[in-house]
């Protein structure tokens, strides 16, 4: 190698010179040839050395290699390997002789320049390019939407275009760094040779990525078939379910509101079966980086998703039990209040106290769920209280007091009329319950809290001492509170 041109491969050994030792003295003496001797012509010679028959190249009677027949690549006849040779060592010393030249030096340095210019006008062309993208993307989304699976992607989509953007345009910054680095190099003979490899380079670069291109349009156009006629059947089934959840259409077997978490569901395992059908299709799909990076994916999928897979189990589970849906004044453990959302993940119950608790699905599901709403849509819902009264009072007065405290409550329902039950004779007291109708289950906490004012009232007035809590003897005198305190007698 002599100024980044190959000369020639030497293939024999010359004892006692080994072929790196051979190979460098070759290029030393093609480097040594005087600046006065550049534009003598390469002569060959041949000549019998040592017993070994080959030619001699030599520049004004200086020897620069003998080049063997053991030298010979397979095939090759001596005089026009030997003409090539000296073809290659002419080249070095035209380009030596041009690098001393001055307005050639000149001329290489004025046109990189101006390729630098070209390029620099490029960048900016690319920043502009950029920017008004990114604009007509931002322009296409506004107002728009694109669900699948009950998503909207469309901020997904963008964000991919964003980035398909920035991407095509770093590419393109590259390439222009890449030619204009190509095209300076090849302005000074030095180093020529460079440019020559780094153009060789980008174009089998570029074959084979038109290649790649060309081969993978089959594929490409299968995994678009795919999509659009799952995206036809997403369709479908989304305006199949939203019938069903709006009540255009009736279905014997299914309400609107497991409607809606079927449609996630249809929709779901359509896009995955949609995409294993495209997934051979995919380009580099079938390659080892792709297969390694699917498998790593699919065990980190496996191993952090179980307790999220869990709760979405837990939330189909809440859903077709139907065990709660929004708007139902549900208790769950020490939660009650009226039911906001039933999520895939989790259900949000709004309390009376403006408070939103967020319960995971799994709890639901593991826990005891007590619906007031679900059964009260005829007769409405139901509210109970109990108090507890010695035996000295004759049960009828009792009932009496308690169903004139419960129609003095505008809350309650006339129809039915409230209900009055003895639920123990207990060693002090008898237990009563008052069952109450009520239009609104999220009226329950301030009906019970009229009722028990009412209750109060009722009993105060009339005398009759409630016996809770539990006391050790008989009080001389009735446990009641004064008139005065009965609510404005």
């Amino acid at each position: 190698m002599v100024w980044h041109r190959t000369i020639v491969d030497l293939r024999a050994e010359i004892p006692p010179r080994t072929l790196k030792e051979r190979a460098r003295e070759v290029a030393r003496r093609i480097e040594g040839i005087p600046a006065a001797d550049l534009e003598r012509p390469v002569d060959r010679l041949p000549a019998v050395i040592a017993g070994r028959e080959g030619v001699i190249l030599s520049v004004a009677g200086r020897q620069l290699l003998f080049l063997t027949r053991e030298d010979l690549p397979e095939g090759a006849e001596m005089d026009a390997h030997a003409g090539a040779v000296a073809g290659r060592i002419r080249e070095v010393l035209d380009a030596r002789l041009s690098q001393t030249r001055l307005p050639d030096l000149l001329r290489g340095a004025g046109f990189a320049f101006l390729a630098l210019l070209v390029a620099a006008a490029l960048f900016w062309g690319t920043v502009r390019i950029r920017r008004g993208l990114d604009s007509a993307v931002l322009r296409a989304a506004e107002g728009r939407t694109f669900t699948v699976a009950g998503i909207d992607v469309l901020p997904l989509v963008q964000a991919l275009a964003r980035l398909v953007v920035s991407a095509v345009v770093l590419v393109a910054r590259g390439a222009v760094l890449y030619l204009w680095v190509t095209f300076s190099l090849s302005q000074f003979p030095y180093t020529e040779p460079l440019a020559r490899r780094l153009g060789g380079y980008l174009l089998d670069v570029l074959t084979g990525v038109g290649a790649a291109v060309l081969g993978s349009v089959p594929g490409l156009f299968m995994v678009a078939v795919v999509f659009l006629l799952a995206r036809m059947v997403h369709r479908a089934l989304s305006g199949f379910f939203q019938g069903v959840i709006d009540g255009r259409i009736q279905l014997s077997w299914m309400d609107p509101e497991p409607a809606r978490a079927t449609r996630s569901l249809a929709v779901a395992v359509l896009w995955v079966f949609a995409f294993v059908i495209a997934y051979p299709y995919l380009p580099g799909a079938q390659t080892d980086a792709f297969k390694g990076a699917s498998v790593l994916v699919g065990l980190m999928v496996s191993l952090g998703s179980a307790g999220l897979v869990n709760q979405l189990m837990s939330g189909f589970v809440i859903v077709y039990s139907r065990a709660l849906k929004p708007g139902d004044w549900v208790r769950v453990g020490e939660t009650e209040g009226t039911v906001l959302t039933v999520g895939v993940l989790s259900t949000k119950i709004g309390t009376p106290t403006r408070e939103e608790v967020t319960i995971p699905n799994a709890v639901l599901v593991g826990g005891r769920v007590v619906n007031y709403s679900r059964l009260a849509q005829e007769r409405g819902a139901i509210v109970s209280t109990t108090v507890t009264i010695g035996y000295d009072t004759p049960w009828r007065q009792v009932h009496g007091l308690l169903q004139g405290a419960a129609a003095a409550v505008p809350l309650a329902r006339r129809d039915p009329a409230p209900v009055v039950l003895q639920r123990a004779l207990s060693d002090f007291y008898v237990e009563y319950e008052l069952r109450v109708h009520h239009e609104r289950p999220e009226d329950r906490v301030a009906l019970l809290s009229d009722l028990h004012a009412a209750v109060q009232d009722a009993f105060n007035g009339a005398g009759v001492q409630i016996m809770s809590p539990h006391f050790m003897a008989q009080p001389a005198q009735p446990v009641v509170a004064p008139r005065a305190g009965s609510g404005g007698e």
